[in-house]
């Protein structure tokens, strides 16, 4: 019951931000149980025959329970229930994520070009936030950093396609249910594209002013 009361209240703490600007086209139907297997099209995946679709596929289990976080290096995993994971999400422009974080851990660096996101913090806290893009080099607002510690019952919104962060300092897991506006909202997590793509080190050295060896430790970690 807590689960599904917090993801009453984020879908409805993202319904002002879905008015206002929907990352995925209008739906034309009721319903669209996306055929996965046929791969996806402009506007989500083919619909399954509305006849063949059941109950269950309204229902979806898979955010219920907190995933352990000490399988991930970053000691805080990502549960997701995009389309893919949950087909009856298809043209309905939302998706959610659990996190779940032990003390200390992480979720790396990242950005979901498709969509906007909202936190609401089951248990525990997290410091969180994002930074915004370089406007015209205007030091007042560029890569300017809003963040703070986020509490048990507390929110945060994060504009779409901007860099965000999770990290755990307290002293207990922290999970977290997150919303966003779109059935598939891309992730870029930093460290992978950078570290884990197979970018020219010469490339890495100079951006980040480290040595061979330094990236190549990174890229042991990232490419696998």
């Amino acid at each position: 019951m807590k689960l599904l009361a917090a993801m009453i209240l984020a879908a409805g703490l993202l319904s002002a931000v879905h008015i206002v600007h929907a990352a995925d086209p209008d739906p034309l139907q009721d319903f669209c149980i996306a055929d996965i297997a046929a791969g996806p099209v402009s506007n989500g995946f083919p619909c399954k025959l509305p006849a063949l679709a059941s109950t269950d596929d309204f229902a979806f289990s898979g955010l219920a329970e907190a995933a352990d976080p000490s399988v991930s290096a970053s000691n805080g995993t990502a549960t997701l229930a995009f389309v893919r994971e949950w087909p009856a999400l298809n043209t309905q422009g939302l998706s959610f994520v659990r996190l779940d974080i032990n003390p200390g851990g992480i979720i790396f660096p990242h950005t979901h070009n498709l969509a906007t996101e909202i936190l609401y913090v089951l248990e525990g806290e997290m410091y969180t936030g994002f930074v915004t893009n370089n406007f015209g080099n205007d030091p007042t607002i560029s890569n300017k950093l809003y963040a703070k510690v986020v509490k048990k019952g507390e929110a945060f919104i994060f504009p779409r396609g901007l860099l965000h962060f999770q990290l755990n300092k307290g002293k207990v897991l922290a999970s977290s249910l997150n919303v966003l506006n779109s059935q598939n909202p891309g992730i870029q997590l930093m460290p992978l594209a950078l570290f884990g793509s197979g970018i020219d080190r010469e490339m890495l050295e100079k951006s980040f002013f480290m040595n061979e060896a330094q990236v190549a430790a990174l890229e042991n970690i990232f490419q696998q």
